[in-house]
């Protein structure tokens, strides 16, 4: 079931982002957009007996048993998401050339970032640490679900561009239809998963890497 309501956690990060209205913004997603997600929970997994079978753009009936070869429950990918994260959040690496264009979206555009992951509540302050350590101070919302509703959220304190860049079409769309005029970035930062996707026709701008990004931003906003 699709929620309808944020909870309040989500709302209560949301009401704190100290914006200003009059400046364009860029939320943009974390895991397999700035940061190496899927790789670095690969090895998690085959240090554990298990593999992420690359059949589809899912994980869930995605990741096997390396022995025999089948699928474990969802009950088992959730609990495994969660020890990954509890683990090793602050080990994810970033993707190429992310940091350096965040940095310059930033001070050379003068477009507000916006972190909007999801990922469990008690690991958002993880990864605040681990962009403070590559130099991001950026605000980051831990979210679960779909992300219309906090995108929506988010935009009610904005007058100006909104950009949102996703890995997942599905959080791209369900921002489509929460948004108006929103502007949307499909990215996929891993190679082998971008070939298992497909880009929807009410997507903007669909980027094959972050200096891509930098420009279409550029573009849009001078």
């Amino acid at each position: 079931m699709i929620s309808t309501s944020l909870d309040h956690e989500v709302l209560n990060q949301i009401e704190s982002l100290d914006l200003n209205k009059d400046q364009p913004l860029l939320i943009s997603d974390a895991d397999e957009v700035i940061l190496n997600f899927v790789r670095t929970f690969e090895t998690y997994l085959n240090n554990i007996g298990l593999y992420y079978d690359l059949s589809s753009y899912a994980l869930f009936g995605n990741i096997k048993k390396i022995e025999k070869n089948i699928p474990i429950a969802n009950d088992e990918i959730i609990k495994h998401i969660t020890n990954f994260y509890n683990l090793h959040t602050e080990e994810i690496s970033f993707v190429d050339e992310s940091v350096e264009c965040l940095k310059r979206i930033d001070n050379d555009l003068g477009i507000q970032i916006i972190i909007l992951s999801n990922l469990p509540h008690h690991n958002r302050e993880k990864r605040e640490i681990s962009f403070k350590n590559n130099g991001l101070n950026f605000p980051i919302i831990s979210n679960s679900g779909l992300k219309g509703l906090a995108v929506k959220q988010i935009a009610k304190k904005q007058e100006n561009k909104i950009f949102f860049i996703d890995d997942i079409s599905a959080n791209l769309l369900s921002a489509y239809n929460e948004v108006d005029g929103i502007k949307l970035i499909h990215y996929i930062s891993d190679e082998r998963l971008e070939k298992l996707a497909s880009t929807p026709k009410e997507i903007n701008f669909k980027a094959k890497n972050w200096k891509e990004i930098y420009n279409y931003l550029e573009d849009e906003t001078s």
